[in-house]
């Protein structure tokens, strides 16, 4: 004769195997970081201007920081272009130095410590990467230089014969297609860095979201364009030229501003 509990179904009282939801990262204060957008946003005209203003406020809270970092930079330029062998092999690390001041700004932006040896901190993380990024690049201006060459080598052999107005204005038609062909490449590597270092992004992809994300702003970026230059010269000559010394880390924080403004749920514009 079965028991009772014989005849009864075995529970069991382990919980199911079921992971939990995932949570969107947050910062050591339970903020949201920044998300990444699935398309670029399409930010307005004056933000442009924000990039830089906002750069400079980034700069301006770790001011003596970001100094560092940029003459240091600078200086590690400087030794590596002048060193033969090395001055072949430093240009291939220029995007890494980059990766690693634009997660300076991130970990700055969001509350935590900029440090120094954020200069240096993609090596650790993303170097292969942004190297394959840099060769990506020097492939793309060849590319870009090739019918540039063959249009100036045409250009020079028919203005030889020329008036010296004529070949003035073949210069500058040169130049403006250049330009041209030149721009492209520039969309295509201004957020890469970022994409990559902050979110993991392959290089090649990166390069595409980067070229979206310009091509969607482009009157921004003209505005950004116009104003940075004039906001440079202003520097340099009302600090009797030691703006030189900021201009460099802001610049590159802009690399930063902007692509919080097309590429993240947190524009820092629109705060």
């Amino acid at each position: 004769m079965s028991s009772f509990n014989d005849s009864q179904p075995s529970v069991s009282l382990q919980k199911p195997n079921v992971q939990p939801p995932s949570l969107p990262p947050t910062d050591e204060y339970g903020g949201l970081l920044p998300q990444l957008l699935a398309e670029p946003r399409m930010c307005q005209a004056g933000w442009g201007i924000s990039w830089i203003t906002k750069a400079f406020a980034i700069f301006k809270d770790q001011f003596l920081l970001w100094l560092a970092i940029g003459v240091a930079y600078l200086v590690i330029f400087v030794i590596g272009s002048s060193i033969p062998v090395i001055n072949f092999i430093f240009p291939l690390l220029s995007f890494v130095f980059v990766g690693g001041i634009i997660k300076g700004c991130a970990d700055q932006a969001i509350g935590s410590e900029l440090r120094f040896d954020h200069l240096f901190s993609a090596f650790y993380t993303h170097l292969k990467p942004l190297i394959i990024l840099f060769v990506l690049y020097l492939v793309a201006i060849i590319v870009a230089m090739i019918p540039m060459l063959i249009i100036f080598g045409g250009m020079a052999l028919s203005l030889g014969q020329e008036s010296s107005d004529v070949a003035i204005a073949g210069i500058v038609l040169g130049s403006l297609l250049l330009f041209i062909l030149l721009f492209p490449v520039l969309m295509a590597m201004w957020f890469a860095p970022a994409l990559i270092v902050l979110h993991n992004i392959e290089p090649v992809q990166a390069m595409k979201m980067s070229f979206k994300g310009c091509l969607k702003n482009i009157l921004p970026f003209l505005v950004f364009w116009l104003i940075a230059p004039i906001i440079m010269i202003l520097m340099v000559v009302f600090t009797l030229g030691l703006g030189l010394l900021a201009l460099f880390p802001i610049g590159m924080i802009t690399y930063y501003t902007s692509y919080r403004d097309v590429w993240t749920d947190q524009p820092l514009s629109a705060v």
